[in-house]
């Protein structure tokens, strides 16, 4: 990447130094991962966004690279809740420590953490025949306290019966965990 390719990638015109432009992409990428939701895919692409950035910042400077390291937590438990539960635990994490610095170290490691969690999370449903249950966009995820609640009183209830909504979001999980990369 040569300096003007780098400028434009920082959009280094709307800001007075190279330090403020690359903060702003980094601050807009992070916010990307905070309001949507995981899909695969497209934090591939994010990756390979934050990988220019840091190409490109590279020109000007050499920033504060800092990030927080952590383990996910294990999905255990008895019932399918528990381990929703202990899911949802690890996203909060995840995006908690992604809010620590904002670098793109950190960025990275996030977008990868929140890729793991996804792929520890469709094992515990891998085995959940969604094959009948109606197909969603990937992009549309079930709302966390809908799905709580109906996987609580599943639990309950000792009920193995899932409805229609909860299937079809089992479904969309087992969808995106095939664009998982190895």
């Amino acid at each position: 990447m040569d300096k003007k390719t780098a400028e434009i990638i920082l959009d280094l015109n709307q800001f007075e130094t190279p330090l403020e432009a690359y903060e702003n992409q980094l601050f807009k990428l992070r916010n990307y991962i905070f309001l949507n939701p995981v899909v695969p895919k497209v934090l591939y692409a994010k990756l390979k966004k934050n990988d220019q950035l840091k190409e490109a910042i590279q020109h000007f400077m050499s920033p504060v690279n800092q990030f927080s390291s952590f383990t996910l937590n294990p999905l255990q438990g008895e019932h399918l809740f528990d381990k929703f539960i202990i899911y949802e635990e690890n996203k909060s994490l995840i995006k908690r420590n992604l809010s620590v610095f904002l670098s793109s170290k950190n960025i990275d490691f996030g977008i990868h953490q929140l890729i793991l969690n996804l792929l520890m999370w469709t094992e515990e449903i891998k085995d959940i025949d969604t094959e009948n249950a109606a197909d969603i966009p990937v992009t549309k995820e079930l709302d966390v306290l809908k799905m709580y609640q109906m996987l609580k009183e599943i639990k309950e209830n000792s009920s193995t019966v899932m409805n229609s909504e909860l299937l079809s979001e089992f479904k969309r999980a087992q969808t995106l965990s095939k664009t998982i990369r190895s």
